[in-house]
């Protein structure tokens, strides 16, 4: 119901009645003296103690299967599943070398990898679908625990023919003359643009906003305008001469945060893994291969 918005589409999914559906949910509300859903015309939404109920009850569930999948490893190697959530342009970097060598140490871990934008991310954090994430903010999130990891250095992005000033780098006030292609204000990246702007007294001319990476750099390529991008968004394009890149100056970076829940004790297998993420990061990073600086555990 709290994904679908309605009893009865949710109970269409479960094949089970909507007055049955309605039935438990009632009683559950009963119990707990407080209501989990606000109707509405158009359906329903979670009240506060029902996304409270939502957030422990995924936790819940997801430590129920792996306890499942240790005791059927008959506690040797590690096993079971992990949801892991990553913007897309991180995840060009991170994730080739990582899923390589993690499914070699560890071939019994089934992955379940999910991309998008930080907002998007979030919204999969809060109803506990993934296991952990990297996000583009280091705010305090309850019942989360918030480690920074790298801060990613980012470039302004134009097609390969363009030419929108005779140096060879950018500055953060060229971000209000230029017109600009972003996502929309919900994700972290184009907030922390949008405060670098206007500690510069200006405001991003933004054109156009796209909330996808692939279009991103579709209309960047096709020179409609311009983008603020890291280095994973864009090495393929830079590779084939597809797009310029120009480094801001001072350098600008972003951060990129590893969030797990901060309660219960967390799986083997997920312990393997965030270790694993921390070292193919500094590898990463001092290689050059991921441009950034790290700020996470060493």
């Amino acid at each position: 119901m709290a994904q679908f918005g309605s009893y009865s589409r949710g109970a269409e999914v479960l094949r089970v009645s909507q007055p049955a559906v309605s039935r438990q949910i009632r009683k559950l509300e009963t119990e707990l003296g407080h209501p989990l859903f606000t109707r509405h015309g158009h359906g329903v939404s979670l009240t506060e103690a029902g996304r409270t109920v939502l957030e422990r009850s995924q936790a819940a569930l997801r430590q129920l299967d792996q306890i499942k999948a240790d005791i059927r490893a008959g506690g040797h190697q590690p096993s079971g599943t992990i949801a892991f959530a990553v913007p897309p342009a991180a995840g060009n970097v991170l994730l080739p070398p990582l899923i390589e060598r993690f499914r070699q140490d560890y071939p019994n871990v089934f992955l379940n990898v999910i991309g998008g934008f930080s907002g998007y991310i979030h919204e999969r954090l809060a109803r506990g679908d993934v296991d952990l994430a990297c996000v583009h903010d280091l705010a305090p999130r309850r019942g989360f625990a918030v480690e920074p990891l790298i801060r990613e250095q980012v470039f302004l992005v134009g097609a390969a023919e363009a030419l929108p000033f005779a140096r060879e780098h950018a500055r953060i006030e060229d971000l209000a003359t230029l017109p600009l292609i972003l996502p929309s204000r919900e994700n972290a990246s184009r907030r922390l643009i949008e405060r670098w702007a206007a500690q510069k007294g200006r405001m991003p001319a933004v054109t156009i906003e796209a909330d996808n990476h692939s279009i991103i750099r579709a209309l960047v390529r096709r020179g409609v305008g311009f983008s603020v991008l890291t280095h994973g968004a864009i090495a393929d394009d830079l590779a084939r001469g597809a797009v310029r890149a120009w480094p801001f100056r001072p350098r600008a970076y972003w951060p990129l945060a590893l969030v797990t829940a901060a309660a219960g004790a967390r799986a083997p297998a997920l312990d393997a893994f965030i270790h694993a993420i921390r070292t193919i990061t500094r590898e990463l990073a001092a290689t050059g291969a991921w441009p950034g600086r790290l700020t996470g555990r060493r």
